[in-house]
């Protein structure tokens, strides 16, 4: 039997504006599996960094060939592309990315240290002393991060990006990294200027978070985003219920497990696909993909059977 084509590159533009689409548009946030699919590497940061200019000429094609090889196999409706690289190619890959593929995907790039977010273990207490200790300074550097954040927003849109995607983790499992009291106050104000200058720019701005957002999601949405992308289920995030109070102002992706893909479970899979699909589909707003993305150590059997089952419902 012929596999049914994914959703594509309109579809996915229809949804960003609202729209209900021919097919839901899919693309994940990142993909880890190059070697395994394709025999190929993304290209290091060091690995940039140490080269010379004609090995950073032989690098920046391997790049481009992965997102051929994975817009060939995949049919992803975006792709990820940064405003630079180790550095280096300052705008130069957004525009090329445009140029090589944009008839087949739209092109974003991720924008995620505009604000505070989920500390490391080892430097937590410090992190929550300077809420406490020094309120005045914490705000000091929430609008540092956000000048620098707009900054980087202007220029990935004067390089061609098609929207922007904020990642930045506010949830732990059991709920965010701030009381929504603190969250109000040193981060929501200023991830709202964010998204007002990405809208400036005239592009939507999509926030990935992982995470129990339920208290705070509230607030997220007054920011102004155009989606939310993880709708966590591994952080009680429930698409049907998201869907229900806000799907009729934000675009919605994700809620696919990532835990279920760790094993190619194929009846598994393709049940927690449908369930997706049957909440997310109906009225458009929805963007299918995993929780997080398509990370290293996954089976490779378990993205197949995925995205098979997608293309069959989409």
């Amino acid at each position: 039997m012929t596999r049914p084509s994914p959703g594509t590159r309109e579809d996915l533009r229809t949804v960003l504006r609202g729209g209900v689409p021919a097919k839901v548009p899919h693309f994940e946030l990142v993909f880890q599996l190059e070697q395994e699919a394709f025999g190929l590497r993304w290209p290091g940061w060091e690995e940039i960094v140490k080269a010379s200019p004609a090995e950073r000429d032989r690098l920046r094609e391997r790049y481009f060939s992965i997102w051929e090889a994975i817009l060939d196999r995949f049919g992803w409706s975006a792709v990820q592309i940064p405003e630079t690289l180790g550095g280096f190619y300052a705008g130069e890959l957004v525009r090329e990315a445009k140029d090589r593929f944009g008839d087949r995907a739209l092109v974003f790039d991720f924008n995620g240290d505009g604000t505070f977010w989920m500390p490391s273990g080892h430097d937590m207490l410090d992190f929550y002393a300077l809420f406490f200790d020094s309120p005045e300074e914490a705000h000091a550097l929430a609008r540092r991060k956000a000048a620098d954040s707009i900054a980087l927003a202007r220029r990935q849109a004067a390089s061609g990006a098609d929207f922007i995607v904020i990642n930045s983790d506010y949830g732990f499992n059991a709920g965010p990294f701030l009381s929504p009291e603190m969250f109000a106050e040193f981060v929501t104000p200023y991830l709202a200027e964010i998204v007002a200058a990405i809208h400036d720019e005239g592009i939507p701005a999509i926030l990935h978070s992982d995470g129990d957002l339920r208290k705070i999601l509230d607030q997220l949405v007054s920011t102004g985003i155009d989606g939310y992308q993880s709708i966590d289920p591994q952080g009680n995030m429930d698409l049907a219920q998201v869907k229900k109070e806000y799907g009729d102002r934000l675009i919605l992706m994700g809620n696919v497990r990532t835990a279920l893909l760790q094993e190619p479970d194929e009846a598994l899979i393709r049940d927690t696909v449908r369930h997706c699909l049957d909440v997310g589909k109906p009225g458009g707003r929805y963007i299918f993909s995993t929780s997080n993305c398509i990370f290293a150590g996954m089976p490779l059997e378990s993205y197949e059977i995925l995205f098979d089952e997608y293309c069959r419902r989409a």
